[in-house]
């Protein structure tokens, strides 16, 4: 896996961390109570997502499949659980866009694999193909990624913002 995606996915970790590290703010639901169940949900739900991420890629580049969509199922799960128990709209709603970027974010990997290199005999050119058809796919995805994680990190701000006013 090149540096580059390494980067971006790590991008993602950063914007989940954003968003789980939410400031209680003051104040029925309000806003404070709602952040704070937001905080709490994500605080669980992102627990292991950077040992998760390490364990995937060491799986990666040693040619085992990983599934790196799944990798990001906690998170949606916390993100949904969240979702469920905030009433307040001025929370919910940048919630509700974050959940739905994340959701476009983790999209993006669904049926990503890296080809085992292990055994790739490089006179081969059929092996090569294979080769360059899986970088260019990986550059694919990591474009799609950047791209995601940007908007993901923007929603994300947006219901740091809200929380951080009350």
């Amino acid at each position: 896996m090149n540096k580059a995606t390494l980067t971006r996915i790590g991008g993602v970790a950063a914007a989940i961390a954003l968003a789980a590290t939410m400031t209680a703010c003051s104040g029925g639901q309000s806003v404070a109570d709602a952040c704070k169940i937001a905080n709490t949900e994500m605080t669980k739900a992102t627990s292991s997502i950077s040992s998760d991420l390490n364990g995937a890629m060491q799986k990666a580049t040693t040619g085992e499949k990983v599934d790196f969509a799944g990798i990001f199922a906690p998170v949606e799960k916390g993100l949904d659980e969240a979702g469920k128990k905030i009433t307040n709209e001025t929370v919910k709603k940048p919630l509700d866009a974050f959940t739905a970027e994340f959701k476009g974010f983790v999209k993006v990997f669904d049926g990503f694999e890296i080809p085992d290199m292990k055994n790739i005999d490089a006179t081969d050119p059929a092996a090569m193909d294979k080769i360059t058809e899986a970088q260019t796919k990986l550059q694919e995805m990591s474009t799609k990624a950047q791209d995601a994680s940007a908007k993901l990190s923007e929603q994300g701000k947006k219901l740091q913002d809200v929380c951080n006013k009350g």
